[in-house]
């Protein structure tokens, strides 16, 4: 080689009118620079890597996020192409740049022009062999060094050594009825509690959120059990049909796919959960759990239940799960259909005590409370071994009483019967994180997402811990994977914004501030309002607009904590202890979090802030 010959080339890819530079990590067009985020950017540089090629889902997934990793990465690889093709504005009817192989992946279709040379490269014709395989050789380094950084910047959660971890995916509705889907999805939950309450020493079962994120996949089983982590999986199907139930199901090992175990039962609907019951009694046996006889034997509490009252209870749980305003309403109006049919059926009243902690559909908070609670003893009179309604009686005593140790009681008791209960373990993290344990609440938050691990409430509420512990640089790093697969996730850019302000990252905790309150709503004209604000006047003029907004505003709605919270950073500290006496009286379940957030640190030295966790008696 001459001198000139033997110079590296610049790793630059021209196609149509864009440049994509993998030296300075841009792509640009016509000399401009088009924002891309870096999971984007580097699913683009894979397929024009392999322009022309078919490029699998499952290769991106691997390559991008890696083999192990427990998020949603299927939603990751949609956001991803639908943020390319933002930039690149590809239509992707007529695509010019990036066309979808339906049910296989991406091929990228444009044509790539020749790469530019370094400019003390003589000019040629076309590239010599050798300078080819030097810039290919390059481009498969700068690609394998992408996706080693992808791969080790995602946090994996694993079980515990010798534990064994099971993921029960949603039984089919053979019934060839959409609205019978409630009745399988009530199959599945109930077999997730049956499943988890075995040896939780032994056997780790995945949790509702993220086992019903596979239904009506086409995700192969091993795709599933590297991405929950499991070891095996319970499959199968539920028909309703001539005043019969029958149910299938079959347990497989994730290695190789084969089928350990599998059995059916054709049954009238009083015996559904006996059916549970055998099921769960044969996989513990399958995967050579050394149970005790009373693990093997039916629950004392089990009795033939009325079949309208087990639908009405599978419909109420159904609606539940959408956590909204109306299906809470609805919710309630099932299990008290439930309760009607059965007055003695306890999982009823558990699901009613949960409709009124988690919706409370326009009632105060000390009336729904009050509900919640007398449904949660109701149920227990009926069976003491439910778990959920002591978890609802913790963040009673919590979040109302501010009964510190009734509530570890009963967050405690819930845990230990219902091991697989993530909300459980949810709120008991906060309650630790409130009382300042913070080396228990990351065990329990990570104890949470081993259980669930492909959801995104999981995963934000381990950046949370990360928040209140003071521990920013982790937050921010996990809401920035969070956000990566999810970018319309708002409480995820509240919190970032949060971490960045106590970091001093200010203009980056506005953009994801504003980020959030977009997305919740906020109207173009405040929006810009807040930005002329924070440019004229710094945070300070920010947080002071915010203000004006809230005095605004329907107070009815307003937490008098949160406003304390405002006036709190403001440093107006006489203000931020008026709204705290207002918190105080009106019982204002944030208010539990007083003695840990970061955003009152600067009221500590404050005889008052004492008085008041003393009156909590948050201190002796």
């Amino acid at each position: 080689f001459t001198p000139a010959e033997s110079v590296m080339p610049e790793l630059l890819i021209k196609f149509d009118n864009l440049e994509l530079d993998l030296t300075s990590y841009q792509l640009r067009r016509n000399g401009s620079v088009l924002k891309l985020e870096k999971i984007p950017m580097e699913l683009l540089i894979l397929l024009v890597s392999r322009s022309g090629q078919l490029v699998r889902r499952e290769e991106i997934i691997d390559k991008l996020w890696g083999k192990d990793v427990f998020l949603d990465s299927e939603q990751g690889v949609n956001t991803a192409i639908r943020k390319i093709r933002q930039v690149l504005d590809d239509d992707p009817d007529q695509p010019r740049f990036i066309a979808t192989v339906v049910g296989k992946g991406y091929r990228f279709i444009a044509r790539i022009n020749t790469p530019v040379e370094s400019q003390i490269v003589p000019a040629i014709s076309r590239p010599s062999p050798s300078r080819i395989r030097t810039h290919s050789a390059l481009l498969i380094l700068a690609l394998a060094a992408l996706s080693v950084g992808a791969y080790l910047s995602v946090r994996h959660f694993r079980s515990p050594p010798g534990r064994t971890m099971l993921a029960v995916l949603p039984f089919q509705n053979l019934s060839g009825d959409p609205e019978q889907d409630y009745f399988s999805d009530g199959l599945t939950e109930e077999m997730i509690t049956q499943l988890g309450r075995l040896d939780p020493k032994q056997l780790g079962v995945i949790a509702r959120t993220s086992a019903m994120s596979y239904k009506h996949s086409s995700k192969s089983i091993d795709q599933i059990g590297r991405e929950l982590g499991v070891k095996y999986v319970l499959e199968g199907s539920a028909r309703r049909e001539a005043g019969r139930v029958r149910i299938t199901a079959q347990l497989i090992q994730v290695s190789d796919q084969s089928h350990l175990w599998a059995a059916e039962y054709d049954r009238d609907p009083r015996s559904v959960l006996e059916v549970q019951t055998e099921v769960s009694s044969a996989i513990g046996s399958e995967i050579r759990l050394h149970l005790t006889p009373a693990q093997r034997a039916p629950p004392a509490q089990v009795h033939p239940v009325n079949p309208e009252a087990y639908e009405a209870y599978l419909k109420g749980r159904y609606f539940t799960e959408k956590w909204t305003e109306e299906g809470t309403r609805i919710s309630r109006e099932y299990f008290e259909q439930a309760i009607e049919k059965d007055p003695n059926y306890a999982l009823a009243y558990a699901g009613l005590a949960d409709s009124y902690m988690w919706g409370r559909a326009g009632l105060p908070p000390e009336e729904a409370f009050r509900r919640a609670g007398a449904a949660a003893s109701r149920a227990l009179q009926l069976d003491a071994t439910l778990g959920e309604p002591h978890a609802a009686l913790a963040q009673i005593k919590f979040t109302n009483d501010w009964d510190w140790a009734g509530a570890e009681a009963e967050f405690k008791r819930a845990i230990e019967l219902n091991p697989n209960d993530t909300n459980a373990l949810h709120m008991y993290s906060h309650y630790l994180l409130a009382m300042g344990r913070f080396d228990e609440s990351e065990a329990i938050s990570k104890r949470a997402l081993e259980h669930d691990p492909v959801s995104p409430t999981m995963q934000l509420h381990l950046g949370f811990h990360y928040l209140v512990a003071r521990q920013y640089d982790r937050a921010i790093d996990q809401y920035l994977k969070l956000l990566q697969v999810d970018p319309s996730f708002p409480d995820a850019h509240n919190q970032l914004a949060a971490a960045y302000r106590q970091k001093g990252m200010l203009d980056q905790s506005v953009t994801e501030y504003l980020q959030e309150e977009t997305l919740l709503g906020m109207t173009p004209d405040q929006i810009a309002t807040l930005k002329a604000a924070y440019a004229r006047s710094g945070i300070r003029g920010l947080w002071l607009t915010v203000l004006e907004f809230v005095e605004t505003s329907e107070q009815g709605n307003i937490s008098p904590y949160q406003v304390a919270s405002y006036y709190s950073i403001l440093g107006k500290n006489d203000q931020s202890f008026e709204w705290l006496k207002k918190a105080y009286e009106k019982r204002d379940g944030r208010l539990v979090a007083i003695k840990t957030d970061f955003d009152f640190d600067n009221l500590h030295a404050d005889p008052r802030y004492t008085d008041l966790l003393r009156r909590m008696k948050l201190i002796q």
